[in-house]
């Protein structure tokens, strides 16, 4: 779910894709697009074999609802809308996992080995695990 102020939408239609599009882009930012190397320096990440990218199906529907407001700066009262969008579920995902297990996780990609290993200096336990 995405609220979004993105001053008056003059392409609602567009807007609501592009939010859909930025949002998975955040998420695929904050859970699955790590990026590794090698002690020398080398990518081991430079193919989508390893570089993986969210689908329709790891995100899943996205709701998107506009906060109507006008932009005295912006032409016909809008402002800009891809960074806000991209930049806001890295945030919200730590924090949902902060506010679960009890770690925070500072560095991008948030995957279960991290928050294993964060909760393993820490002394907490994960049931189930």
């Amino acid at each position: 779910m995405a609220a979004v102020d993105c001053g008056t939408a003059v392409n609602p239609a567009l807007a609501r894709v592009q939010t859909e599009g930025g949002l998975a882009q955040g998420i695929g930012m904050a859970l699955f697009e790590e990026v590794v190397y090698g002690t020398q320096g080398k990518n081991y990440s430079n193919s989508f074999m390893q570089y993986k990218i969210p689908t329709r199906l790891d995100v899943g529907n996205i709701r998107v609802e506009f906060e109507s407001s006008y932009e005295p700066t912006g032409p016909f009262g809008a402002k800009s809308i891809g960074e806000i969008v991209i930049n806001t579920p890295s945030p919200a995902i730590a924090n949902a996992v902060a506010n679960a297990v009890g770690v925070r996780i500072r560095e991008l990609t948030i995957t279960a080995e991290k928050i294993y290993s964060e909760c393993s200096k820490t002394g907490r336990i994960l049931k189930g695990v």
